[in-house]
């Protein structure tokens, strides 16, 4: 017997449902289909109320409409403010209750009407209290009574509102967004997964492609070509010193005679600029001159020397200078850089056209351009797998059903 009354009186245990998430939403609908009829057919209870109050309302403003005074006797002018009043009072509150609309698609445009009638009530207050101060000195019962309509119609609004609130409506709402947010999210990951796939792919590729290329610049660098252009990159590397042990030397030789060249230019007009032109940059002008005129003007400047008042030490050097500037010191350092200039323009061609060069160039563009790609694929395969990790779908189920179970009094694992 005792068993038996335990077993009456004891808590009916909620047996454990596994639903997917595509069928979610059908089944929630199923399991909340008792809350939203009876949420319906208490809201038809609360606007057939309103309905029953607008037709009291009209009732009671036709009884106000054609109250008669109590006191007749009363002056015109007062009489005339009262019918004014009066009038304004129910043309007012006539237009208010015309307005009000329960016809509604769903809750949450049910909700904005009801708030609606309220901010229109407020208004109404303000707008017809003057009046109805006025009128509760002629017709208190008819004016209550009129306002006693107004305050239900305010009380039937909230009630409305309460029962959507009290009936979770707006959480059950945010469960089927949340499924379809969750439904997106995994579609998103699946996209993400696929991305991922496909540049862990193209990074592999990528990688196989550096190995290659690799291994071709180390076979060209092995090969006879890629000596001979080693080779030429040094016999370059000499002839560029030449060339350049030569310009410092011609240079030097000038920067010697630099401050009596710049005295005698100012004496000698003629030859300013080839003399300026020295002293700028000797060895293109030397090229340049083809008849040595130079030597003219050297040996115009050492019988001119005297006159540049020069200090001794500085005339001692520069006649010394001006000694071994001949002809044939000259021409034979115009010779050996357009030697030397000639072997480095050759060498240049042959460096350009070496077969080894053009292709260790290309496969080092190449080799470049790969480890770009791979920088570039490691960095967004880093981006994907940062946003995969943020999706955590069986997070995202579990505090879902939790929300569910909540709800609808249910114990649900979503699959």
């Amino acid at each position: 017997m005792l068993k038996f009354i335990k077993k009456l009186f004891a808590k009916e245990e909620i047996q454990e449902e596994k639903i997917g998430l595509n069928e979610l939403e059908s089944w929630l609908n199923e399991k909340t289909k008792p809350i939203f009829e009876n949420l319906d057919n208490n809201i038809n209870q609360i606007t057939s109320k309103i309905n029953d109050e607008k037709q009291k309302v009209d009732e009671n403003l036709k009884i106000l409409e054609t109250a008669k005074l109590q006191n007749p006797k009363i002056p015109e002018r007062v009489k005339t403010i009262m019918e004014g009043n009066r009038d304004a009072f129910i043309k007012k509150t006539k237009q208010f209750f015309s307005n009000i609309d329960t016809d509604y698609n769903n809750y949450n445009e049910l909700i904005e009407k009801c708030n609606k009638v309220n901010h229109e009530i407020d208004s109404l207050g303000k707008g017809t209290a003057r009046s109805y101060q006025i009128l509760n000195e002629f017709f208190a019962r008819e004016a209550e009574n009129v306002a006693r309509n107004i305050k239900n119609i305010e009380n039937y609004s909230k009630d409305i509102k309460n029962s959507i609130k009290d009936n979770k409506i707006s959480i059950i709402n945010k469960i089927k967004n949340d499924i379809e947010s969750i439904k997106n999210k995994i579609k998103l990951k699946e996209q993400y997964s696929d991305e991922l796939n496909n540049e862990n792919n193209n990074l592999k590729n990528n990688e196989t492609k550096k190995s290659e290329t690799e291994k071709k610049i180390n076979e060209i660098k092995s090969s006879s070509g890629y000596e001979d252009y080693r080779k030429l990159l040094e016999e370059k590397e000499n002839v560029k010193s030449k060339l350049s042990g030569i310009e410092n030397r011609i240079f030097h030789d000038f920067s010697v005679l630099e401050k009596a060249l710049k005295k005698y230019a100012k004496i000698a007009l003629e030859n300013e600029k080839l003399i300026l032109d020295y002293l700028s940059n000797s060895i293109i002008t030397l090229i340049k001159d083809n008849e040595l005129e130079i030597l003219k003007i050297l040996d115009s400047l050492k019988n001119a020397i005297d006159e540049l008042g020069l200090d001794d030490k500085k005339k001692e050097k520069s006649l010394e200078k001006i000694g071994e500037l001949d002809g044939v010191y000259l021409m034979k350092i115009r010779d050996d850089f357009g030697t030397e200039k000639q072997r480095l323009n050759e060498i240049t061609s042959s460096i350009e056209n070496n077969e080894s060069n053009n292709e260790l160039e290309s496969n080092n563009n190449e080799l470049n351009n790969v480890k770009t790609n791979i920088e570039n694929l490691n960095n967004k395969i880093s981006n994907l797998n940062n946003e995969l990790e943020k999706i955590n779908i069986n997070k995202l189920k579990e505090n879902l059903a939790n929300e569910v179970n909540d709800v609808v009094n249910s114990k649900i694992i979503i699959s």
